[in-house]
């Protein structure tokens, strides 16, 4: 027998168990010899000592009837119970035979009375997971100004037992839940999970600990979800995912009404703090975009992990009174705490999709998403010539980043890095310096500002230009006439000079069809995919195949072989039908014509998509409709409105526009009036042109705020240098104003 003890050992050692000595497995054979199974088990997990085991007797006996003893409403506080007990043992205290204890031990042993509940009782309190609710409740006051008032709705997943939201979702309404991601986000560290698929420096897995970092709220895995009917439309992934999990899914008109009242007050005093903290100057970003939901559910998750776990709940008195509190005592009486979902569990909880990586990145849901660690694999391609596609995780209510896997086992994290993003990221220091009065009001209010953000501000500072909100107008008046429209459909030239504004209207086209669109079409599509608007720029001597090659990118479209033009164009038209694409954005549209293809060509293609798919083509380039070639206007079958973007000529429209241009900036020493004063310096340096205006301004502000004189003056805007020579103000190159 000791032989083969030494053997045993032997081998646990080369396998990599540690500790496996002969004598160990010695001592485990004879303890399982004696008491089967149990012997093998750890039984420090199951050790009680009876409360205040390691304290006097007589000290024990005191606090017991002092916490009985208790009739107020509410807790009962340690302070109370040890100037009693002080109060009880002045004597035997002041002569050192009994030894006061500590606040921490007197505080353990309250806890240790206050939790001794009957059986009956005990037997009737869930456990912590044991039933995870979730319900959708709607936010008081809360309306979406862009959806024509829609309610603003927030899904709620809350433990019964400890009152922790374990996750919380905003929408409006118009799109299902998909239940496997929010079973990912209920069981994984909010604040962990951008990394979680990703193993620590050290090439370990991470440990599985329930705890956020930044002391959030905890993981809490349910054993039983409880689905209100409001929350049911959707969630047949989720009872599939739990099915493969164990876990439970139960209809909430099955239980006690009285368990479920309770929950329902829990969540609705739940909406109600929520909706004060998105009120409150912490909900400002949400408030300035909109009630965009994304920023909602931005400020939603920043609420759960900070604001709500530490707040007080509305309960009856006998338990404690905020969710960490409950976790605490409920864990400790049980001995056990939840653990984290492992990296390959929540893997398979996101939507998976396949996508091609190319010079911009990866695009998926609307967005660009790019990093370095990308750059290597854009020329990879599978052996047929194909570019390679690789395997792409998401969540659909994080869309910061998303997870794509490189290799067998490596997964890389990949924020986004679409304009629209930026804008967002940008938004808040935006927000906060245009929320503030005008600048004659503001001065004293701009100090609390940093100067980081103010720089920040100026350096994005944007100047609303006449033409362009025309031509956004005019841009949309179109649109709206091809959704309607039975016949032909008509597209937009914008065309002018460099630095007039083309791009910006573009862009800002691009972010009002965004945002008037994406209730609809997720309504219509069930939430799948959409493109609402497509913005692409052409390379220098663009052919009607790279058009088609470039419009393809915009979707992420890959075609096997060498497909034909006419091939092109048909599948490019099958994707932007299934995208639901209503605007096509083409800048820099005076590279269609080249000296290798016919214009008849290009136009027969261009002509084609816009018959072909029920969406507005907009073409912007330098020059004038007649410098175009029948790629664009000079045939007589195209449709294109044009629209001339030209610089602001000097009188009144010049001044309306410094005036307005002199309201957002946010310097400290500025004087009201000082641009409109030097109007005639301003046009005579820019010639009128809106993008040599806002680089002068922005320039000006950003050197005004970092030599601390905090003012634009009349010798900074003349002696500052602009692209270009000063007479060839039309030489710059275009660019976003």
């Amino acid at each position: 027998m000791a032989a083969r003890e030494e053997a045993k050992a032997q081998e646990l050692a080369e396998s990599g168990v540690r500790g496996a000595s002969a004598r160990t497995v010695r001592r485990k054979r004879q303890r399982y010899q004696a008491l089967g199974l149990d012997g093998l088990l750890d039984g420090r997990a199951g050790r009680r000592e009876a409360p205040g085991a390691r304290l006097d007797p007589r000290v024990v006996d005191a606090v017991r009837e002092i916490v009985l003893s208790h009739r107020g409403p509410g807790r009962v506080r340690v302070e109370w119970v040890r100037a009693e007990l002080l109060a009880r043992l002045a004597g035997q205290a002041a002569d050192g035979d009994v030894l006061v204890p500590s606040p921490s031990a007197l505080r353990r042993l309250c806890s240790q009375f206050t939790s001794q509940v009957s059986q009956a009782e005990l037997a009737r309190l869930p456990e912590v997971g044991e039933r995870v609710h979730l319900d959708v409740v709607s936010v008081p006051g809360a309306r979406d100004g862009t959806r024509g008032g829609a309610r603003l709705q927030v899904l709620f997943a809350l433990d019964e037992a400890t009152g922790v939201l374990l996750t919380a979702v905003a929408g409006d309404g118009s799109e299902p839940v998909y239940g496997p991601a929010l079973l990912a986000r209920m069981c994984v560290p909010a604040d962990q999970r951008d990394s979680w698929l990703t193993p620590l420096p050290t090439g370990q897995p991470r440990p599985a600990s329930p705890w956020s970092v930044t002391g959030g709220a905890p993981v809490i895995r349910p054993r039983t979800l409880v689905v209100d009917s409001a929350a049911a439309p959707g969630m047949a992934a989720l009872r599939d995912a739990c099915v493969r999990r164990g876990i439970h899914v139960q209809y909430a008109r099955r239980l006690a009404p009285g368990v479920r009242s309770s929950v329902e007050r829990v969540m609705a005093d739940a909406a109600g703090r929520f909706a004060a903290y998105l009120f409150s100057s912490a909900g400002r970003p949400a408030r300035a975009a909109g009630w965009s939901v994304e920023r909602v559910q931005e400020v939603l998750d920043a609420w759960v992990e900070q604001g709500w776990p530490h707040g007080a709940l509305p309960t009856g008195a006998g338990f404690p009174q905020t969710p960490m509190e409950r976790y605490e005592e409920l864990t400790d009486r049980a001995g056990w705490i939840p653990t984290p979902l492992p990296p390959e569990a929540f893997r398979d909880l996101l939507y998976i999709s396949w996508r091609v990586v190319g010079p911009s990145g990866l695009r998926l849901a609307g967005r660009v998403y790019n990093s370095p660690a990308l750059h290597p694999m854009t020329r990879l391609r599978e052996p047929g010539s194909e570019r390679r596609r690789f395997e792409v995780r998401w969540d659909p209510y994080d869309l910061r980043q998303v997870w794509l896997r490189s290799g067998n086992e490596e997964w890389l994290v990949v924020p986004t890095a679409t304009p629209h993003t930026a804008l967002l990221t940008a938004e808040p220091i935006t927000r906060l310096a245009e929320a503030l009065p005008p600048p004659q009001e503001h001065r004293d209010r701009a100090q609390e500002l940093p100067e980081a953000a103010r720089l920040a501000y100026h350096a994005q500072l944007r100047l609303h230009i006449p033409c362009v909100a025309s031509a956004v107008d005019r841009i949309g008046d179109v649109r709206l006439l091809n959704q309607h429209a039975a016949g032909p459909r008509y597209g937009v030239l914008l065309h002018g000079q460099p630095g007039t504004g083309k791009t910006s209207a573009l862009l800002e086209a691009q972010r009002h069809c965004s945002a008037q669109n994406r209730q609809r079409l997720n309504a219509e599509t069930n939430g799948a995919t959409t493109v609402p608007a497509v913005y692409t720029r052409l390379p220098p001597a663009t052919s009607p195949r790279l058009l088609l090659v470039e419009l393809a990118r915009s979707f992420g479209l890959v075609v096997r072989g060498s497909p034909t033009t006419a091939e092109w164009a048909h599948r490019v038209a099958t994707a932007m039908k299934d995208a639901r694409t209503q605007l096509i954005l083409v800048d820099e549209a005076q590279h269609l014509s080249g000296p290798s293809w016919s214009d008849s060509a290009v136009a027969e293609t261009v002509d084609y998509l816009c018959d072909q798919i029920p969406a507005t083509f907009v073409f912007a380039g330098i020059g004038t409709p007649d410098s175009f070639t029948s790629a664009t206007a000079g045939a007589r079958h195209r449709r294109l409105v044009p629209v001339q973007l030209s610089d602001v000529p000097p009188g009144e429209s010049w001044r309306r526009l410094l005036t307005e241009a002199e309201s957002a900036l946010r310097l400290r020493a500025h004087q009201p009036g000082t641009l409109t004063e030097l109007s005639g310096l301003l046009h005579e340096r820019t010639g009128g042109n809106a993008g040599r205006l806002t680089f002068l301004l922005r320039t000006a502000a950003v050197r005004a705020i970092q030599d601390g004189s905090e003012r634009l003056t009349p010798a900074l805007l003349a002696g500052l240098p602009l692209p270009g020579s000063e007479a060839g103000a039309h030489q710059e190159p275009a660019g976003q104003v």
